[in-house]
């Protein structure tokens, strides 16, 4: 079945959302170094940025998961394809 392209967007802008947020906790990371050298006030600072970043993936796999039932696509072939429009490259072993 044909994925409708108001349907796409919406995905495509969650996936967008959550690269963001995992870009953000990867350049926290970055910053903050080694872990178990982090100040209470960090480790706060992680676990605020960790929160933040768990609603956009938690959305993307709810719509994920609705949108392939309702369409009736299988759920992976449906996250390939919004990875795929959102710009990411596969992996070797993800062809």
């Amino acid at each position: 079945m044909e994925i409708e392209p108001d349907v796409l967007d919406e995905l495509i802008e969650l996936q967008e959302a959550t690269d963001e947020a995992h870009a953000e906790l990867t350049r926290l990371q970055e910053e903050l170094g080694d872990a178990a050298q982090w100040t209470d006030e960090q480790h706060v600072t992680w676990r605020d940025a960790w929160e933040d970043a768990r609603e956009p993936w938690w959305l993307l796999d709810t719509a994920l998961d609705h949108y392939a039932e309702a369409i009736g696509l299988d759920r992976e072939e449906l996250e390939a394809t919004v990875q795929k429009a959102a710009g990411h490259v596969p992996l070797p072993d993800e062809d």
